[in-house]
């Protein structure tokens, strides 16, 4: 398994306060038929609001090289969105980032440019109160 981002812990207390029930950490998918050519993908959070509405999430810190790790982001969001579709695995897919790093890059021309091709949800947070921010879009 892939080692967590420290960003993990608290996008799980963020949504433990606002009534997600955590469903499983480091959710895997696995891609292919035969076990030797079988690759697992792993989404970092399953989560559950009241019963019904489930999402996954993939957290992104965005910290150490903001571009560099949108085009991170990019590569791993498209990898999984399409994993998930060619499974017929309907459950949303979001991508956690703190308000700080959603306001700094991917409101910056070059994020809203990607975003214009690739409609990716987020869930924004701030690590400070430890609170969601925005749903883009809402669940």
């Amino acid at each position: 398994m892939p080692p967590n981002d420290k960003l993990h812990p608290i996008v799980l207390r963020c949504l433990t306060k606002a009534g997600w029930t955590i469903l499983s950490e480091q959710e895997y998918i696995t891609m292919g038929n035969i076990y030797e050519t079988s690759r697992r993908l792993y989404i970092d959070i399953k989560a559950q609001y009241q019963d019904e509405l489930i999402v996954l999430i993939e957290v992104k810190g965005l910290e150490r090289s903001p571009v560099h790790e949108l085009m991170e982001l990019l590569g791993q969001y498209l990898i999984y969105k399409i994993s998930l579709d060619y499974l017929g695995i309907m459950i949303p897919l979001y991508v956690a980032v703190t308000k700080s790093a959603y306001e700094d890059i991917i409101q910056h021309t070059l994020g809203q440019a990607m975003l214009s091709r690739h409609a990716i949800p987020f869930l924004v947070i701030d690590p400070i109160t430890e609170e969601i921010v925005q749903w883009i879009p809402k669940p």
